[in-house]
């Protein structure tokens, strides 16, 4: 059980990353320990620890014969894989994304079908654990015998209601899409089309469709698709080509953030020295998880060359 648990976390360890730089969190966080080799160095060495107590410390070993230990290890290592494959499972179907096939890869999947915190996921995990033991309590008054192991028939129960759950919040993101895409947004075909889960309101969702002019920012409610009117979206206009723009896209700050940005979405500002070129992706706010937004800035002179590029909090841009 600590072994399942532990491989089940330990690819959570890249949030250390956000108390360093911007720029370690963006190269950690979703990458390493999200990938299926993140996956079985766990497994190499979680479920090991045991292991080789038992054969380092003899007064350790409580397990029984060599027999017994290879069944451990052996169970240990199959309930580790699940745990830590269904993880980055998970985390893939959010809109964070993860990098699975690291180092080969550094493209990242993400299914955006689940917000980072589902309460509804979390509800249901809870309630398949608090009633079985709830009715276990009840039973050992009456002097019931359990003809099952304890905690199975909710944990088989959990799964499968979590599976379904997720299952129905894909049905739902395909249809936001396909209704997205089937409009015309104030007179412009649509490029591309996002949609990002509300956390509580099963069936509302942040879009945001590009057009060849513009990102338009829109809720949908998955249930009435006749009430929907993309006239009605929130318009963010592209800026105008410049080599200003051109300059800050070639620096290594602009390419490292473009590389896993969404929906990147470029302002240009005119200064006393020059220009200042903020790059931002907008999947952050759709998502609602602002906290850990980064944005890229870059400083140009008059003459179009770069003085400084960075990436920073988006949180500080605002102070």
């Amino acid at each position: 059980m600590a072994a399942a648990v532990l491989a089940g976390c330990a690819a959570d360890v890249d949030w250390l990353s956000q108390y360093l730089r911007p720029a370690t969190f963006l190269a950690w966080h979703g990458t390493y320990a999200h990938s299926i080799f993140g996956v079985f160095f766990f497994l190499a060495v979680i479920p090991s620890v045991p292991i080789a107590r038992y054969y380092l410390v003899p007064e350790s070993r409580s397990l029984g014969s060599r027999h017994a230990v290879a069944r451990f290890w052996a169970v240990a290592l199959g309930a580790s894989f699940c745990t830590a494959l269904l993880h980055i499972a998970m985390d893939a179907c959010e809109s964070n994304g993860v990098a699975l096939l690291w180092p080969f890869s550094p493209k990242r999947f993400a299914a955006d079908w689940l917000p980072s915190i589902d309460p509804w996921i979390l509800t249901i995990l809870i309630a398949c654990i608090a009633l079985p033991e709830l009715l276990h309590l009840v039973g050992s008054e009456i002097g019931a015998k359990a003809k099952k192991p304890r905690g199975q028939t909710g944990a088989i129960i959990g799964l499968v209601l979590a599976l379904v759950y997720v299952g129905a919040r894909a049905t739902l993101h395909s249809n936001v899409l396909a209704l997205m895409e089937s409009r015309t947004f104030h007179g412009e075909t649509p490029r591309r089309a996002s949609a990002f889960p509300e956390t509580l309101a099963l069936l509302t969702w942040h879009g945001i469709v590009e057009t060849e002019s513009a990102l338009n920012e829109i809720d949908v409610n998955a249930a009435a698709p006749d009430r929907f009117d993309a006239e009605s979206s929130l318009r963010l206009f592209k800026p105008e080509p410049s080599r200003a723009l051109d300059a800050a896209r070639s620096t290594v700050a602009a390419k490292r953030f473009l590389a896993i940005a969404q929906i990147p979405k470029a302002s240009l500002e005119k200064t006393e020295a020059g220009y200042v070129v903020v790059l931002r992706d907008l999947r952050y706010a759709a998502a609602g998880e602002t906290q850990h937004e980064i944005a890229a800035i870059i400083e140009l002179d008059r003459n179009n060359e770069v003085t400084s590029e960075e990436l920073v909090w988006a949180r500080d841009l605002h102070r």
